[in-house]
């Protein structure tokens, strides 16, 4: 499913309008990249969690050409998903 489609099933399923619909998906986007900034947790009850992790810098090898390379520090968005939204996929 792309954005396009997204937004259109999102606005027929809420009755609202397509706007809406955006401003709320950017809303919630610009909530969670700065919580996520943060190392904080953004929990929804029935879907999962998303937390941001802080990588450390590391020097890795590139296999192909044995030369090495530093990466810088960074945060990784992981995501866990609820056991509720796990139970309904599987079933």
């Amino acid at each position: 499913m792309d954005n396009k489609a997204y937004i259109h099933a999102m606005a027929t399923k809420l009755g609202c309008s397509a706007d809406d619909v955006n401003r709320l998906t950017d809303g919630f986007a610009a909530i969670l990249r700065r919580e996520c900034a943060e190392q904080n947790r953004v929990a929804i009850p029935g879907f999962g969690s998303f937390e941001g992790i802080k990588r450390d810098e590391e020097i890795r090898r590139n296999l192909a050409t044995g030369k090495r390379m530093l990466f810088p520090p960074c945060i990784e968005v992981k995501f866990k998903p609820s056991a509720m939204l796990n139970k309904r996929v599987n079933n």
